[in-house]
């Protein structure tokens, strides 16, 4: 019964972890931005992210795409709702997007901050895409 428990929590936890990472859409075709808004209460938690996200751009310009940064914002002045910061990038579309994030150094740069799941625990993550007039 003992080996029976070391086998069931294993793969327990890949099937919960697998279906977070499966449940996230496809990214858009077009061109588009990633936007992530979080809650960050002290300057560790800041330090931190910046770490992750120098490391991810790091990853991102090795894959053979140096303009497109990961990029961090805070709140200026006075503040609405319970976030207060903002971490974007603007992708040329899904394609790039995609071939960034199967890329080793990306997988290793995300693998060397297992910190970054606690820092989105609540956050709000949306995609937009740009709204064009209709043509006349």
């Amino acid at each position: 019964m003992r080996q029976a428990k070391w086998f069931v929590l294993p793969v327990a936890l890949c099937a919960a972890l697998g279906t977070a990472v499966l449940a996230q859409e496809a990214p858009p075709k077009e061109a588009f931005k990633a936007v992530h808004l979080v809650t960050l209460t002290s300057e560790a938690d800041v330090a931190s992210l910046l770490g992750a996200l120098d490391d991810m751009n790091a990853a991102v310009a090795k894959a053979g795409f140096p303009d497109i940064r990961y990029r961090l914002y805070k709140v200026t002045g006075k503040q609405a709702g319970s976030y207060n910061y903002l971490w974007e990038s603007s992708w040329p579309g899904g394609a790039v997007y995609d071939k960034v994030h199967k890329n080793e150094a990306w997988v290793a740069a995300t693998k060397k901050h297992p910190e970054m799941e606690a820092l989105m625990k609540d956050e709000v993550y949306n995609r937009y895409v740009e709204v064009s007039p209709a043509k006349r």
